[in-house]
């Protein structure tokens, strides 16, 4: 099993905590020397901390900057449709 401390600061990944959860991608953030910050990117971006020592299910796939890339920009064109919308209704 992976742990948080496998996490570089600033890359992007996508895990799997537990067997039953779905699969999420977080960033870690900053570091103290028993924990890691780490940001959940979902619609709502929260962030969280966790252990080093902790471990989760699977490291799935770290993200490389084009990836991350073609990420963010898919979460813009929907953040834009939602501006439209919200417009037209005005």
């Amino acid at each position: 099993m992976a742990t948080y401390a496998d996490l570089k600061i600033n890359g992007t990944y996508l895990i799997k905590e537990d067997e039953n959860e779905e699969i999420v991608l977080v960033q870690p953030l900053m570091e103290t020397d028993a924990c890691v910050l780490l940001m959940n990117l979902d619609e709502y971006e929260n962030t969280f901390w966790r252990k080093k020592a902790a471990t989760f299910l699977e490291l799935v796939d770290e993200l490389d900057d084009e990836q991350l890339a073609e990420y963010e920009d898919i979460f813009e064109e929907v953040d834009e449709d939602d501006e439209d919308i919200d417009e037209e209704d005005d």
